[in-house]
């Protein structure tokens, strides 16, 4: 039986996927603008920096928000796959908790100004129109690992969360605290920025044992100056 559809010619191909890889360019290029330049560059200056007109940013992203959008699709594919790598293999929850943190900061610190552009733009005007989704279905994905990882640990203690359990809502929670961690340990600059091993070990601290757990206790002052002088 023949199909209704006509078969796609060579040339048809050839040229999606030179647009493909072009597009592919372009966002590469618009990366590295945005690391050099920051994240508030506009399409002029992402366009020189790249070293072509905005007029052919606007025939591949649209305007300036597509391009976001794209440059958001790879930087989170990427941090996404180091996530999962993170959490693969056999280890404990709270070492896997600790390895994602840590690779989250670590991708996010890798240029700062980049993330800022794709993961955490500014707040937009109360009646712009809402961007179509990147990081909303980046973050389910990572919601749900992270609820993975609870419900296997939890059962290993013979319990089984339920959806008016507190604890359900833990893994929105720990993402809401790591990315609102990330985002102001990124603003102060190196070196005077704690390293990302060290701030990755006191975040997954904070969510496993607690703030309290990571604070030493205070030194006894009735200890550390003792008394002196002839008892009466």
């Amino acid at each position: 039986m023949k199909s209704d559809t006509p078969a796609r010619d060579g040339r048809s191909a050839r040229w999606d996927r030179h647009r493909a890889e072009r597009r592919l360019e372009l966002v590469r290029a618009a990366r590295a603008a945005v690391h050099a330049l920051g994240a508030h560059a506009s399409m002029d200056e992402i366009a020189s920096h790249a070293g072509t007109s905005k007029t052919v940013f606007y025939r591949y992203f649209g305007d300036r928000e597509g391009l976001r959008l794209a440059v958001a699709e790879r930087v989170t594919a990427h941090m996404e796959r180091r996530l999962l790598e993170a959490v693969d293999g056999p280890s404990s929850g709270a070492d896997a908790l600790h390895r994602m943190v840590e690779v989250y900061l670590t991708v996010a610190a890798t240029s700062p100004q980049v993330y800022a552009f794709a993961v955490a733009p500014a707040p937009a005007a109360p009646d712009a129109p809402a961007p179509a989704p990147v990081l909303g279905p980046f973050l389910e994905r990572v919601y749900g690992v992270l609820e993975s990882g609870l419900v296997r640990d939890l059962a290993a203690r013979g319990r089984t969360p339920d959806p008016g359990d507190p604890l359900a809502l833990w893994p929105r929670a720990a993402v809401g605290l790591v990315r609102a961690a990330a985002e102001t340990w990124l603003r102060t600059e190196p070196p005077e920025r704690i390293e990302a091993a060290t701030m990755a070990r006191a975040i997954a601290g904070w969510l496993l044992t607690g703030v309290a757990s990571s604070v030493p206790d205070s030194p006894d002052p009735a200890r550390s100056h003792p008394k002196t002088g002839a008892s009466s």
